[in-house]
Formats: C-alpha cells, sequence, structure tokens
C-alpha cells in the first residue's frame, strides 16, 4: 500500500511542479513589458513582503509595488489634448489653479 501511495504523492508533486513552471513563464512575460521604474518597485514590495508576512506578503507585496510605482500619470494616459503640456516651476513641481487643476500651456 505504501508505492500506491507515494506513487500518487509523486504525481501530485509533479502536477504543483508543473503549475509553478507556468506561474513562472507568466511572470517572465509580464516582466518583460514593465519599466524599469516598475521592476524596481516590484522588487522592493516583494522583500518587503517577504520580511513582513513570508511568501503570501511577498506576492501581495510585489503587487502593491508593481501598481504603486507604474508609470502612468495623467500624461500617460493621454488626458491632454494634443500639443499641450503641464505647467511646471523650477524645481519641476506642477502649478496649480485656484480650483487644483492643473495648469496647462501650448508646447
Amino acid at each position: 500500500m505504501v508505492p500506491v501511495v507515494l506513487a500518487y504523492h509523486g504525481e501530485l508533486m509533479e502536477k504543483a511542479m508543473q503549475k509553478i513552471m507556468l506561474i513562472g513563464a507568466l511572470c517572465l512575460a509580464a516582466a518583460a513589458c514593465a519599466s524599469p521604474q516598475q521592476t524596481t518597485g516590484t522588487a522592493a514590495g516583494a522583500t518587503a513582503g517577504a520580511i513582513g508576512g513570508g511568501p503570501v506578503g511577498a506576492v501581495v507585496g510585489a503587487g502593491i509595488g508593481a501598481a504603486a510605482s507604474a508609470p502612468t500619470g495623467p500624461a500617460q494616459l493621454g488626458s491632454l489634448p494634443p500639443g499641450s503640456c503641464y505647467v511646471a516651476d523650477r524645481a519641476g513641481n506642477l502649478r496649480y489653479d485656484r480650483s487644483g487643476r492643473p495648469l496647462i500651456t501650448r508646447c
């Protein structure tokens, strides 16, 4: 009876390894589309999550780090009309009008 249990255990381990390999391949494919800034945020989030919560914390931390460092600001989303730019001061801070909207000008 013991060899049957071991054989069944081996089949389970093989299926688990196949799933891990599939997830790893998908992660590599997704990493190819990430910017360097987002990759750094993902690594920092995974490290912080692993320290705080182990393997589950690493996965959650990586997701939060990737989302927080995603380079999707208003200019990348296409909210400005063509030929328009945000107004910034010498330090690079955006300027806002009285109602809190960012100022724009022609580029």
